[in-house]
């Protein structure tokens, strides 16, 4: 079982990409994964006490599990979509902007007219068609996650902020406009001072605290820890992390966090979690997947759609200026700092 490839399918199932059927075809699939490599556990530690081979099936049966979590809530989501909140957001943003009616959307989708107010009549049980939810979201410049799954009549100000905050980057990510940094897993549960003494990464700071041992008495530790909102101190990286540059050096970092000492516990608590870092101003968490939050679903979105994107080629601005000159023929070095005759002032 390609693994990569069933987590790339999870993580950009919408309800209405895969029928409940289809979701249910890979639970089952990785359920049978689950099993096999169980038996396998078993089987080895039935003949040999070779503990990396363990370790490698251990990784891959707490993959197995995580994906199968993952597929569950899915599930649980399909079942639990609410096409009032669609139509609720519909109208919520058509009454910020009077240059889109209802009919024009029906238009745009191919259905006839009316077709919404039928939808929402008592007793209808139907669910809007893709090209519906697809023509409302385009032509009220809001995202298809956000128009389905965030009720934006229950959002504060600063809520719907950073849900068109989240919207962008996610447009602009998919169009390969943002530079994302990748940061590793082992690079990240490793930072260490630079040699002035200071950490390496803003997010992550010199704390003492008493650390749980399983005795009476907890240990007195001074180290390095990235304190999350999920679980303070006793926070893990589980996997790679992104950051992106916005302006005068302000950063953004999307942080994929478990509890720490988690080990090849497969029921421990993981997070997604967002966070601006400020030069010289600090650092200000904005939310946590694990919040009771509108915002949640927006944050796994944008987390799954840059770290799909970092599995493709990227090029900068200078990269493609090069290649762009290549292909029209030039190939001759730009002149840097060369000033003519009639520039000179004297």
């Amino acid at each position: 079982m390609d693994l990569e490839e069933m987590e790339s399918d999870i993580e950009f199932a919408e309800f209405f990409d895969y029928t409940k059927e289809e979701l249910i075809d890979r639970l089952e699939e990785l359920e049978k994964e689950e099993t096999r490599i169980n038996d396998e556990i078993d089987l080895d530690a039935a003949i040999t006490s070779g503990e990396q081979d363990d370790d490698v099936s251990a990784k891959k049966l707490n993959k197995v599990r995580q994906l199968i979590s993952s597929l569950k809530k899915l599930l649980e989501d399909y079942k639990n979509f609410d096409k009032k909140v669609c139509f609720s957001n519909i109208r919520e943003l058509i009454s910020k902007n009077n240059d889109v009616k209802i009919g024009q959307i029906e238009r745009e989708a191919g259905v006839r007219l009316g077709y919404m107010s039928r939808l929402e009549k008592e007793g209808n049980t139907a669910e809007p068609s893709v090209e519906f939810v697809v023509s409302a979201a385009k032509l009220l410049h809001v995202s298809i996650d956000t128009l389905i799954s965030v009720d934006l009549t229950d959002l504060t100000p600063t809520e719907q902020y950073i849900a068109k905050f989240f919207d962008k980057l996610k447009e602009d990510t998919l169009a390969d406009k943002l530079d994302w940094v990748r940061e590793t897993v082992d690079d990240l549960n490793h930072i260490d001072v630079d040699r002035d003494g200071d950490i390496e990464h803003p997010l992550f700071s010199f704390e003492t605290f008493r650390e749980e041992n399983g005795s009476a008495y907890p240990n007195e530790v001074t180290r390095i820890v990235f304190n999350s909102k999920s679980f303070g101190r006793e926070t893990s990286i589980a996997g790679d992390c992104f950051n992106l540059r916005l302006k005068n050096g302000t950063r953004l970092y999307l942080m994929d966090i478990e509890a720490c000492g988690s080990g090849n516990d497969f029921s421990a608590p993981y997070a997604k979690e967002a966070w601006i870092s400020i030069p010289f101003n600090g650092r200000q968490f904005l939310f946590t997947s694990q919040d009771d939050t509108p915002l949640a679903p927006l944050l796994e979105t944008l987390f799954a759609t840059v770290k799909d994107r970092m599995k493709h080629p990227k090029l900068n601005k200078d990269v493609m200026y090069a290649i762009d000159a290549f292909m029209n023929g030039d190939l001759e070095d730009d002149v840097v700092g060369v000033v003519s005759d009639d520039e000179i002032p004297f």
